[in-house]
């Protein structure tokens, strides 16, 4: 998923970012029922550049949130916290749908990254997220993908 044929968004200038998704959107969506696109870097970063032009080119119907468990504010930024799981998820569906404009982008699922915690704290991490969210939650590197799947599939 993340060779061959991906963009290196960040060497584009970000006039011309959108496009450059969008344009690949246009490429390869014809000929397959489900794209994903992989985003990094956050709307809450203050850094980030990638992840507007990701939304908007690409004008998602799903998003699948990724957090890592604990994380109260941006990493190398103690000054920016991260609200609450409800409230972001809530951000990047108004944005993703830009205010109405676009088919309402919905995050149905949440990929957590427990790698700082044991087992036993990382299930109930994961048990927590679900009921402040509603949202099938895991740790796809540790306990797989089948939750996030099923959403996606569904």
């Amino acid at each position: 998923m993340l060779g061959d044929e991906g963009i290196p968004l960040d060497t584009i200038r970000v006039d011309f970012a959108a496009g450059a998704v969008e344009q690949q959107m246009m490429r390869y969506g014809h000929d397959h029922d489900i794209l994903f696109i992989e985003g990094q870097g956050s709307l809450l970063h203050p850094g980030s550049t990638a992840t507007l032009p990701l939304l908007r080119g690409s004008q998602p119907t799903h998003l699948v949130l990724v957090h890592r468990a604990g994380q109260t504010h941006v990493r190398n930024h103690p000054t920016i916290k991260i609200p609450p799981l409800p409230e972001v998820i809530a951000l990047y569906e108004a944005i993703a749908s830009t205010g109405g404009c676009f088919t309402p982008a919905k995050v149905i699922c949440i990929a957590l990254n427990t790698r700082d915690l044991d087992a036993a704290s990382a299930q109930q991490a994961i048990k927590t997220t679900t009921q402040q969210t509603g949202l099938p939650t895991t740790d796809v590197i540790r306990f797989g993908a089948d939750p996030l799947m099923q959403a996606i599939l569904k």
